[in-house]
């Protein structure tokens, strides 16, 4: 084989040795009429003697789910409601000019094989899609209840949410540039909808945080806080209402640096006692924006004011201690935190994921209350959807989604080979279900990454 041809079986969607098409599924949702390539053991000591197998009747199937935890089947050689042409799903895994209505057809809306990560991906990189178009090729949630849709679906229906809010955010500073009011009603719409994104999928606008390019750190930064907090309040059980102001928060609440000298913002070294008091007084420039709107959302005010105060008192601009602060601008001030460890400042590198839940676990009854980071951990886990990990095979994968269930088994998309080469088709893999290395040990996370790690760019890698 040549490098970084991997010999282990391929996640959902890749190609098996026969020129079919291989999806990885749960042996407890296999079905009479599906046809099986591999299984998650050697076929030695199974009771199947062929390598490759109809599942024809009951008792087969019944075998199958006593034998397996998971299996490999293809859809071109499966038959009946299970069957998948094989030409379709190959024009639409590789992306080469699939025409807009076969990925209706072949997508989740049109009942046939759901779009794959990477079709997703392209769909994404594509662009120009509009909402309608998005939740066309998407398919609408089941009944409209929450957490119904995969996170490729949500991926293609929020890209031109988180699109738009992009764009809100953009004239937010434009105004602000201008001394002209922002339209903080038009920051909650945008919010509204990306909340019902959080609520059909949270990974997905986690996923879209991380593949967009952004110039300046202040524009990350407050997209980056904004869908970290609705995701928070989604899992904390917050109502839409409670949902949305924080989602409104995180926009606006780090708004009053566009204020603030360039030279302060953007200086490497440690701050000098003036500079320190000039950066601080960003929160000050917030909240006399958000005043600027004659009717501002009930509990905004309050959450931008003092998201910058710590339990201990040791916070700004009041010195506020314990829950003088309010449990929504606690949350405020630690995911603010959260992301700017994460991301790349001027003055600092990016932490991994991992790094920065253990350094709020370090402040946790110090900076903030113990069951606001509890919560937090509880609720985004230690590999969030697009954090890059090192499995214990040595391959480099990036996490597509988590397992709500069992947080430290996400399912994830093998980037690089152990050699650290570029994986040219790069599988999934579901460790919910314990699929084998090379070496046949049960795939498991070894550690989370820093962003650009081993020169990833998700703007260059994952959408290639």
């Amino acid at each position: 084989m040549g490098k970084g041809d991997v010999t282990r079986p391929g996640g959902p969607g890749t190609d098996d040795r026969s020129g079919g098409r291989r999806e990885l599924i749960a042996a407890t949702d296999a079905r009479v009429g599906m046809f099986v390539v591999e299984l998650d053991r050697p076929w030695v000591g199974t009771p199947f003697l062929l390598q490759g197998f109809l599942i024809d009747d009951d008792k087969t199937l019944e075998q199958l789910r006593e034998c397996c935890r998971f299996i490999y089947i293809d859809r071109s050689r499966s038959v009946g409601d299970h069957y998948g042409a094989q030409e379709q799903a190959r024009t639409l895994h590789t992306g080469n000019a699939a025409p807009r209505h076969a990925v209706m057809e072949a997508g989740p809306g049109g009942g046939g094989n759901p779009l794959s990560f990477l079709e997703a991906l392209a769909l994404v990189r594509k662009g120009g899609l509009d909402a309608a178009a998005a939740r066309r090729l998407a398919g609408e949630a089941i009944a409209n209840r929450p957490e119904t849709h995969s996170v490729e679906r949500e991926l293609v229906r929020a890209s031109p949410v988180i699109a738009a809010a992009e764009a809100v955010f953009e004239q937010v500073i434009a105004d602000v540039r201008e001394n002209r009011k922002p339209d903080i009603a038009q920051v909650t719409e945008c919010v509204d909808d990306m909340l019902q994104s959080v609520k059909r999928n949270p990974d997905a606008l986690l996923w879209l945080i991380r593949l967009k390019h952004y110039d300046r750190y202040s524009y990350h930064h407050a997209l980056d806080v904004t869908v970290h907090l609705m995701v928070f309040a989604h899992c904390m059980g917050f109502s839409e209402d409670g949902a949305t102001v924080l989602g409104v928060a995180g926009m606006m609440q780090d708004v009053g640096k566009i204020r603030l000298p360039e030279r302060v913002l953007q200086k490497a070294g440690r701050l000098s006692r003036l500079e320190m008091e000039i950066a601080r007084s960003h929160v000050e420039h917030s909240t006399q924006i958000i005043l600027q709107d004659p009717h501002p959302m009930p509990g905004l005010l309050e959450i931008v004011s003092r998201h910058h105060e710590r339990i201990d008192g040791s916070g700004y601009p009041a010195g506020l201690r314990n829950g003088a602060i309010g449990l929504r601008a606690e949350m405020a001030g630690l995911v603010d935190s959260f992301c700017a460890m994460t991301s790349k400042r001027a003055y600092d590198e990016p932490l991994s994921t991992q790094r920065a839940l253990e350094a709020l676990i370090r402040q946790r009854d110090s900076k903030f209350s113990a069951n606001v980071v509890d919560g937090f951990i509880q609720c985004i886990g230690l590999y969030p959807a697009g954090t890059l990990v090192e499995l214990n095979s040595g391959e480099i994968a990036v996490v597509i989604a988590q397992n709500r269930v069992r947080r430290m088994q996400p399912r994830v998309l093998v980037l690089l080979c152990a050699d650290k080469t570029p994986n040219p088709h790069p599988p999934t893999l579901d460790l919910l279900y314990s699929p084998l290395t090379p070496a046949g040990a049960p795939y498991r996370v070894l550690r989370a990454l820093p962003a650009g790690a081993h020169g990833i760019d998700p703007s260059e890698f994952y959408l290639s």
